[in-house]
C-alpha cells in the first residue's frame, strides 16, 4: 500500500527523527504525490518554495543553471527530503530540480506541516533545537566566508 510505503520513507528521513508516527501518518495521508516523466522539471531555481518534497521512487537531480552548461550540483533517491527548510518559512529554491527517469515525489506543503506542529508542540520544541545546533555548526564556516570575502575585496 502506497500510505505504508509512504511512512516507512518518512520514518527513515533524519529530519523526521523523534517524530511520532501518529504525526508522520498525518503528514503522510495529507501530503500530495506527484508523478515526473524523464527529464521533466520539478521546480526551477527562484520559485517561491510552498513546502518540502520527499522522493519516494527515481531520482532527482538538483541543478545549478547560472553555469554553462547546467552543473548536476547533487541527485537525490528515495527517502531525500528536498527543501526541509520552506517546510517552516517562506523560502525560495536556490537550485532547480529535474527528474531523471520516473520520478514520484510526495509534496508536504508548509501549511500542512504548520499544522501538524501545532497539534504536536513538542515536535516543534524537538525542530527548534534541532535547527538552533545546525545553525551553531553553520556559524563559524559563515564566519570564514565573510572573512575570505573581505580579504578578496581588500586584495
Amino acid at each position: 500500500m502506497a500510505l505504508d510505503r509512504d511512512l516507512e520513507l518518512l520514518t527513515s528521513v533524519a529530519f523526521f527523527e523523534g517524530i511520532s508516527a501518529e504525526a508522520l501518518k498525518l503528514i503522510a495521508f495529507s501530503a500530495d504525490p506527484r508523478e515526473f516523466a524523464d527529464k521533466d522539471r520539478v521546480f526551477t531555481a527562484g520559485d517561491v518554495a510552498e513546502g518540502g518534497l520527499m522522493v519516494i521512487e527515481g531520482r532527482i537531480d538538483l541543478v545549478d543553471e547560472r553555469v554553462t552548461p547546467p552543473k548536476v550540483v547533487e541527485r537525490l533517491g528515495p527517502g531525500s527530503l528536498i527543501g526541509e527548510i520552506a517546510l517552516i518559512v517562506e523560502t525560495r529554491r536556490p537550485r532547480s530540480a529535474i527528474a531523471v527517469g520516473r520520478a514520484k515525489v510526495l509534496s508536504i506543503r508548509r501549511a500542512l506541516f504548520r499544522r501538524m506542529l501545532e497539534g504536536y508542540p513538542d515536535i516543534a520544541a524537538l525542530l527548534e533545537a534541532r535547527i538552533a545546533e545546525r545553525l551553531t555548526h553553520l556559524a563559524p564556516q559563515i564566519g570564514r566566508i565573510g572573512e575570505r570575502m573581505k580579504a578578496i575585496g581588500e586584495g
